[in-house]
């Protein structure tokens, strides 16, 4: 076992941004190794199963009261306690500049103001750094420092983004990204539906369409994808199932134990509604959740089976069907929160190398109060991500559920997520491998929370649609 301690000389604002049971260590290799942490009185002692060099992650608060993950620079283990402000700090720093380096190399332009930015870190964490003997000077001096790189890093991915749609456009006119959101029923507003998006994902979920066994309803389904098809949107399916929370039907709770009668009873119900969809819609979304779980306490290699059995079950009614797998948590939180031991890379790349043909991979984003939440992140974290999955050579597509609280982002929740939701598209955007982006809710009847949707009880357009909207007009129109 590996022990890493840190001296802490604000644990108020640690115990106020993060639960401790998330931290974490991220690996050179991009593995993730969950730690167990505990602060008694100043000291942060970091328990892991293993004893390699990493960069510790956490949440913790910037000036503007937002709160992020941040990351030190890559860690050993050693006797004395590290200073976690100035580590801290030395990690914003390290990544902005590497960043920074790495785009201004492919072309990026920087601004004056970028350049203070980053020149005003620098000195701040100088100045922690060879403060060290005056703790509270150190530390005040290296929180400077954080929130300088944090407000540049934010101001870095303004630029490239900027510059990259600038690229992208002057090379064609429509950017080749769908744009879309999940329905389980045609809009009341279709026309304020297709001012924002021209896709759509419908809702295929198991328990809505065979709440009884062999009994199935598709009367709401048909005249969805009728209607998607009229209005000529791209219609993506799914997910047919999800194995990150409860949502089989009740009547196959009681095989849940039972293996083989589980797959036989998902390949079944694949196959029946890949069925009666063939040629009308003709990208599926399979399984969302498998490298997380919580479904009948399958293991990582019983859910690996399941995903095999549904896609072979897709394949074989429809060889031509587009089979994407949504990727839950797509940091890995869920290391830190369960007995998985593989990354989300790694569980889909196992998969891959077992001769599973997936033909894009979709990464689930969602802040704030969820089943399965990410940890709050900055735009730099969503390019790195992006970045990242994009070594699989394998489109993307990134599914968006609003944030439920405001996290900073403006000064009303719906401020905040039209924000949040225009920074995170645009970002998207400029990446070549992303070709989806679809937001999780339409109306507060589909979503987990009626402040999530894109429009309220009365039907009513909210800030965040509106947003979308105008990116419509500028990006596709």
């Amino acid at each position: 076992m590996g022990v890493i301690q840190f001296q802490v000389e604000r644990p108020d604002l640690l115990q106020a941004a993060s639960s401790q049971s998330l931290v974490d260590f991220l690996m050179y290799d991009g593995r993730v190794i969950p730690a167990r942490a505990t602060l008694n009185g100043n000291i942060l002692r970091c328990e892991r199963m293993q004893s390699e060099s990493g960069q510790l992650r956490l949440l913790w608060p910037r000036f503007d009261g937002s709160v992020h993950v941040v990351h030190t620079t890559s860690l050993r283990e050693q006797a004395d306690p590290y200073g976690l402000e100035v580590e801290l700090a030395r990690g914003q720093l390290s990544r902005l500049r590497n960043q920074f380096y790495a785009w201004s190399g492919a072309g990026l332009v920087s601004s004056p103001q970028l350049d203070n930015l980053i020149h005003d870190a620098h000195r701040s964490f100088r100045a922690a750094v060879l403060r060290t003997e005056a703790p509270e000077l150190s530390s005040g001096a290296a929180l400077l420092s954080m929130d300088l790189s944090s407000r540049a890093t934010d101001l870095l991915c303004q630029h490239y983004v900027e510059q990259r749609l600038g690229y992208r456009r002057n090379r064609s006119a429509h950017l080749p990204v769908f744009l879309g959101c999940r329905l389980n029923r045609i809009p009341d507003d279709a026309d304020a539906y297709c001012s924002a998006f021209n896709a759509v994902q419908v809702d295929t979920r198991w328990n809505t369409l065979e709440h009884d066994d062999g009994e199935y309803t598709w009367e709401r389904l048909d005249e969805l994808v009728a209607w998607a098809q009229e209005r000529k949107l791209f219609v993506m399916g799914g997910p047919l199932m999800d194995l990150s929370q409860d949502s089989l039907p009740s009547w196959l709770r009681s095989w849940t134990g039972d293996l083989v009668n589980l797959q036989s009873f998902t390949a079944d119900f694949v196959e029946t509604v890949v069925g009666r969809y063939v040629g009308r819609i003709r990208h599926w979304e399979v399984v969302t959740g498998a490298n997380r779980g919580g479904v009948a306490d399958l293991d990582e290699e019983q859910r690996m089976n399941l995903v095999v059995r549904t896609i072979e079950a897709a394949r074989q009614v429809d060889e031509h069907t587009q089979i994407s797998l949504r990727v839950v948590q797509p940091w890995g939180e869920y290391l830190s929160q369960t007995r998985n031991r593989l990354s989300p890379i790694q569980f889909t790349d196992t998969l891959r190398r077992c001769g599973v043909r997936l033909g894009e991979i979709n990464l689930d984003i969602r802040f704030g109060n969820t089943p399965s939440p990410t940890l709050w992140r900055d735009c730099l974290s969503l390019s790195q991500l992006l970045d990242h999955w994009s070594l699989l050579q394998m489109p993307i597509n990134v599914m968006l559920t609003l944030p439920s609280v405001a996290n900073g982002y403006g000064k009303s929740l719906e401020e905040a997520q039209a924000s949040w939701v225009e920074k995170a598209v645009m970002m998207c955007l400029a990446k070549e491998r992303v070709v989806g982006v679809y937001c999780t809710s339409w109306s507060d009847d589909a979503a987990d929370d009626a402040s999530m949707a894109m429009v309220n009880s009365q039907g009513i357009a909210r800030e965040p649609l509106k947003r979308l909207q105008k990116l419509q007009d500028e990006y596709w129109a």
